[in-house]
């Protein structure tokens, strides 16, 4: 997971998806969000 948030923003976006995927009615933590890179709007 963290990984994959260094190669670049669509990373971002299969890490969303595989979060909602894995935990559909969980919200995903500040400290992955943290990770992500900054112009990722996560909702």
């Amino acid at each position: 997971l963290v990984e994959a948030t260094n190669r670049n923003s669509s990373s971002s976006l299969t890490i969303k998806a595989y979060w909602n995927e894995v935990f559909p009615s969980t919200p995903m933590p500040n400290a992955i969000q943290a990770l992500l890179p900054s112009s990722t709007n996560i909702s």
